[in-house]
């Protein structure tokens, strides 16, 4: 089992054995080019740090000093909660499916032409509930694609984010397919062709419109203008 294997899993296990609940985002940021980010995320009450004794300040950084070569760490504090971030870059789809490997991740197809993205792949979380004895986990698996999302079977979506509520002790199938190509507007494409539309309208028709009926009514004033008299010639 290498060293990312034991970071997403029995490192963490461990580390929250003796907590009553924590926090898990896996996220994967593609880019266009196949270039991105895959981020782990682990979110901890900061006043369960506290009460075990732990440096809150210096807990991350604690954490990351066992990660592997490539991986950077950081730390947030988001409402009440610490959270650990490890962050690795990948460069190509290939390296994307090494990091997944090394996850234990079964690809069944991640691929990209010059207008489809697809990726699909499943998480076996079978015997998990078994190591995680009085814990509340909280899991997510994020995938923020690229283009515009055509199809999915994610819990959530906002714009071209996806989020699968991972399920303990069951496999989670996690599949997605966007369009590639033209501008990308997040996935709320429809609302910026309305917009655009509505923007046009305004700065198009609108004008002719007002200068139409300008023209109507000078004209139709003019019409109603008496003609002046003719003069009549002095005897």
């Amino acid at each position: 089992m290498n060293k990312k294997r034991i970071l997403l899993t029995a490192f963490f296990i461990l580390t929250t054995l003796l907590l009553t609940a924590c926090k898990i985002n896996v996220i994967t940021d593609i880019k266009s080019d196949g270039t991105g980010a895959y981020i782990q995320e682990v979110g901890i009450v900061t006043s369960d740090l506290s009460d075990l004794g732990m440096d809150v300040a210096t807990f991350c950084d604690e954490m990351g000093k066992e990660i592997p070569a490539g991986m950077s760490a950081r730390q947030e504090t988001r409402d009440k909660e610490t959270w650990c971030i490890f962050e690795t870059q990948f460069y190509s789809l290939e390296e994307l499916e090494k990091l997944y490997a090394e996850t234990e991740t079964r690809i069944n197809q991640i691929s990209m032409t010059e207008d489809e993205f697809i990726y699909d792949i499943s998480l076996d979380m079978t015997g998990e509930e078994n190591s995680l004895p009085g814990i509340t986990l909280n899991a997510n698996w994020i995938v923020k694609m690229p283009g515009r999302v055509t199809e999915s079977n994610a819990s959530e979506q906002n714009g071209n984010t996806l989020t699968w509520k991972l399920q303990i002790g069951q496999e989670n199938n996690i599949r997605a397919v966007s369009k590639l190509g033209g501008p990308d507007f997040g996935g709320d494409w429809l609302g910026y062709v309305l917009g655009g539309g509505a923007f046009l309208c305004l700065c198009c028709f609108v004008p002719l419109v007002i200068g139409g009926l300008v023209f109507f009514f000078v004209r139709k004033k003019k019409a109603a203008a008496p003609e002046p008299s003719a003069e009549i010639p002095a005897a």
